[in-house]
């Protein structure tokens, strides 16, 4: 009967402190207190996954029972009974634990006593608890006391990749160690020496690729190189894209070439032709997320480094590209591609979404009336501008045909308007842009939210009044402030995801008085200058029937929004009963 396959994160696993990977300075303390016989109670490691935790904690098992040796040693034999049934997981007073299945306190009651018996085979008996943060609140009180003060000759070991959600008690208690992410380019050296001993064909850029993707965690990266072993041409580049679901950078390359060109008819085939080969959309998305982010650095550094995400055979493409394109356009397009991957996420046709807003990027910056600054956001000051730079040109050219006595005191209004213009357009950049920016975090927090009803109540009966400190701002109406009030929890849930844990939320009334200032030249046919200009005139001479100045009085005769009937349109839709018999 053919033997199982053994996994290469199985078969080359550290068995000594000095094969351990990226975790230099743990294995020299852990070494140290080996040496000097000071062995800590309980320890506790941390850190992301496939860095090391597990296999330290199985070296320094071996490393205090090794029956080589008389004493704790930090380089254990691995040849003796004792350190082969730790390695095969088969040593009786080396437990292992899985948190995530053994929760309860009757669990570790029955851990506290075993623990009081002496071990049967080895020195010491090493109790691993991995994911420790998967037990219950009681069950880790329960275990506090055993922790602090063991019975002798006993150690506990555990290990979590959420070091957050452990008692500050229980991490009191313990040494602590953190584990880190393992550097790419030590997992690519640990990848060529495992490859070269499989006798493994490979190209270099695809073992360098693997390295890349695990995102430091080295059991990630052995895993990737042994199901690619088995594909009948090696481990190559285009085989790891293939495995990771990637987009090709030959293909991302024709997306951008569309892009830069202006070419809409391209750009739609080559995204079809993505679609069409299995790629999915948000694919296609990180992918052209990548090349921006590199394409951003390239305008600083021309030199490969590994800060690229792309690789190096890519650079001359992208040397290309950047030559093509300015910083400003770069830093638009990442800013808008940014925001698409919750609506692509959420839509029925994410093939349909994607195009389209993939040929919304098609000259961006030449859009009428909208700018994108740095952070992404749109305004539409300059139509503003545009406008009222128009009305004045035509306020002028009616100026110039009116008597001499009048001009006087129309160039008196002229000049008083242009300064309040000037005050009421920077008050109303500013209202707009904070106004803008509350609206697109307020939606931010919103598709944070897991429940549609929860959703749909804050859209329509709350807003986003502003961020101080720590504090988010929230107002609500008050026909359903006890409603929204008893949901404090999922909303502050998904405040502390975007803003961080720190964060907090207040709930106010809803603000009511939001204005913004009426510009003095917003628009030809309800221009107030004309209005302040036709009154001036109309005093200084009420016997001279000007049919300009009637005209302009006409224009002024304009009324904005009734606001009472605005203020029971709000009440309507805050649930209040209107009155409509006064």
């Amino acid at each position: 009967m053919a033997l199982n396959h053994q996994p290469f994160h199985q078969k080359y696993r550290p068995t000594k402190f000095d094969e351990l990977i990226g975790q230099d300075f743990i294995a020299l303390t852990l070494k140290q207190a080996l040496l000097t016989n000071k062995i800590a109670p309980a320890y506790l490691f941390c850190g992301p996954r496939g860095t090391g935790k597990t296999s330290s904690a199985r070296i320094l098992a071996k490393s205090l029972n090794c029956l080589k040796h008389n004493e704790p040693n930090p380089s254990p034999c691995n040849y003796c009974e004792l350190c082969k049934n730790i390695n095969n997981g088969l040593a009786l007073d080396i437990i292992e634990i899985d948190a995530a299945s053994n929760t309860g306190v009757e669990n570790i009651r029955e851990i506290i006593e075993k623990a009081n018996f002496a071990p049967t085979q080895a020195r010491w008996k090493v109790y691993v608890i991995d994911e420790c943060h998967m037990l219950s609140t009681a069950a880790s009180n329960a275990l506090l006391k055993t922790i602090e003060e063991p019975p002798e000759r006993v150690v506990f070991i555990l290990a979590t990749t959420n070091p957050e959600r452990v008692l500050q008690t229980i991490q009191s208690r313990c040494q602590k160690f953190d584990f880190k992410r393992i550097n790419t380019e030590h997992i690519y050296k640990h990848l060529l020496n495992i490859a070269n001993k499989e006798s493994i064909h490979f190209e270099d850029s695809g073992i360098k690729l693997i390295a890349k993707r695990s995102n430091g965690g080295m059991r990630d990266a052995q895993r990737l190189l042994d199901q690619l072993s088995l594909a009948p041409n090696g481990i190559t580049k285009n085989n790891v894209e293939n495995l990771l679901g990637e987009v090709s950078e030959v293909d991302l390359i024709k997306v951008f070439n569309s892009l830069i060109n202006n070419v809409p008819e391209s750009l739609i085939k080559t995204c079809s032709e993505l679609y069409d080969d299995g790629n999915e959309p948000i694919a296609i998305l990180e992918g052209l997320l990548n090349i921006t982010r590199d394409l951003l650095l390239k305008t600083v550094q021309d030199d490969y480094t590994d800060l690229f995400y792309t690789s190096k055979e890519f650079q001359t493409e992208l040397d290309k590209m950047s030559n093509l394109i300015s910083k400003s356009k770069i830093i638009d397009w990442h800013c808008y591609l940014k925001n698409l991957e919750y609506q692509i996420k959420n839509s029925g046709q994410p093939r349909l979404w994607l195009e389209i807003n993939l040929t919304s990027l098609l000259d961006l910056e030449n859009k009428k009336g909208i700018d994108y600054n740095k952070d992404g956001k749109t305004s539409r000051f300059n139509s503003d501008r545009d406008n009222n730079s128009k009305n004045q040109k035509d306020l002028i050219s009616e100026v110039k045909n009116i008597r001499p006595k009048e001009k006087i005191i129309v160039n008196e209004v002229i000049q008083n308007n242009q300064e309040q213009s000037i005050v009421i357009n920077q008050i109303n950049k500013t209202v707009d842009d904070e106004s803008i920016n509350l609206k697109e975090k307020w939606a931010l927090i919103l598709s944070k939210l897991e429940l549609p009803s929860t959703r749909m109540l804050l859209s329509q009966q709350a807003e986003l009044m502003g961020i101080q400190s720590n504090i988010v701002e929230i107002g609500l109406s008050p026909n359903w402030e006890n409603m929204i009030k008893s949901r404090k929890v999922v909303i502050e849930s998904a405040v502390k995801k975007i803003f961080g844990e720190q964060m907090s939320i207040k709930f106010l009334p809803k603000s009511d008085n939001k204005f913004k200032l009426t510009n003095v030249n917003k628009d030809p046919s309800d221009n107030d200058s004309n209005a302040i200009i036709t009154n001036n005139l109309t005093h200084s001479n009420t016997s001279n029937n000007n049919p300009r100045s009637e005209k302009l009085n006409d224009l002024n005769n304009h009324k904005t929004l009734d606001e009472s009937s605005s203020k029971n349109l709000a009440d309507f839709f805050n649930g209040e009963i209107i009155d409509n018999h006064e």
